[in-house]
């Protein structure tokens, strides 16, 4: 399988919100031979409130140019379009996110979708919003008109929108629908725009199909004419409580999302890779966690090693067309006023 390129995504920290800092691994992707560096926009610091910190983001862009990198994004991991109290400051905020995007030349900006109870929610059971069927199928029906809209932006912007299929909680089994990616995949079928795909985050589909009793296969086979993007990590599949964070603890007893360098767990990375066969018009990154960093090293040649020596082969050209255009503003959107 082939990709546009290997990239390394970054985690939302003072590496990131302090420019000197991320400058240093930047150099370090760069000199390791990465193709593509993911940036989590909320680590940067340039939203607040919804509202974008222009000279921050002009800061950001002078500094990514000087560098030989791709770049991809990840818009605000809190962001929930399905949220039921203030949604509209998720709305301003994606909107900004994509307008960030566009401003940095990124590639893709990865989007959490919209989740039934957010994740702030789960200790409270008593305050669970309860939606029956009508209601969800009306909460799908919003994000896919929203997400046509900001495909159209994103069209202008240069970008495209993954939709990333989320992991799975032992406490809260039901709380998004896209930790079924084939149901994800429904969803962007119904959206039906050419800057709107998916993010397949290999791990999380691993711990979907355990938790889930899932074709591992087939989920694959169903996101596979969908997917502009990957994210790939490595877990041994058995599925934890959203209260388990603790990176360290879930390494020793191999639970949950540990988001650990590929080769180190069970996901079947070589068998995805034929799964999803031919080319994906997108970056693979290793979005494993900062405890790994040390291993980064060793990435490319995991990524070969794992995928029969062609996942990560780059199958565009990256020049000419495919280069992203200077950012268009969209100040007339009504997700972008007060």
């Amino acid at each position: 399988m082939q990709s546009r390129g290997i990239g390394i995504s970054l985690v939302s920290n003072e590496s990131v919100g302090n420019i000197e800092l991320l400058k240093k691994k930047l150099e370090k992707a760069e000199e390791i031979g990465f193709d593509s560096v993911e940036l989590p926009i909320q680590g940067m610091k340039i939203i607040r409130n919804g509202e974008i910190d222009g000279h921050r983001l002009n800061a950001y862009a002078e500094v990514l140019k000087q560098y030989s990198l791709r770049y991809t994004t990840h818009a605000p991991f809190d962001i929930n379009l399905f949220r039921s109290a203030d949604r509209e400051i998720d709305r301003k905020c994606f909107i900004a996110s994509l307008e960030i995007s566009g401003a940095l030349e990124a590639a893709t900006m990865v989007y959490h979708v919209g989740r039934y109870i957010g994740e702030e929610h789960f200790l409270y059971k008593d305050q669970w919003p309860l939606y029956n069927d009508r209601e969800k199928q009306l909460l799908l029906s919003e994000e896919r008109s929203f997400l046509q809209y900001a495909g159209e932006m994103a069209t202008g912007l240069n970008v495209r929108i993954g939709m990333e299929n989320m992991r799975p909680y032992l406490d809260c089994p039901d709380y998004c629908y896209s930790v079924i990616p084939s149901v994800l995949a429904e969803q962007v079928r119904h959206i039906n725009h050419p800057n709107v795909g998916i993010t397949l985050d290999t791990g999380h589909a691993f711990l979907a199909s355990n938790m889930y009793q899932l074709d591992l296969q087939a989920e694959v086979d169903a996101i596979r004419p969908y997917v502009v993007h990957l994210h790939v990590h490595d877990n041994f599949g058995r599925p934890c409580f959203s209260t388990e964070k603790n990176q360290y603890e879930l390494y020793t007893l191999g639970r949950g999302d540990m988001h650990m360098p590929i080769g180190d767990g069970a996901v079947p990375m070589t068998e995805i890779a034929r799964w999803l066969g031919g080319a994906v018009d997108g970056y693979m990154v290793h979005e494993i966690r900062e405890m790994y960093e040390p291993q980064w090293h060793t990435l490319l040649n995991r990524t070969q090693r794992h995928s029969g020596g062609s996942f990560g082969t780059p199958s565009v050209s990256l020049t000419g067309s495919n280069l992203c255009r200077p950012a268009a503003r969209f100040e007339s959107s009504p997700w972008r006023r007060q």
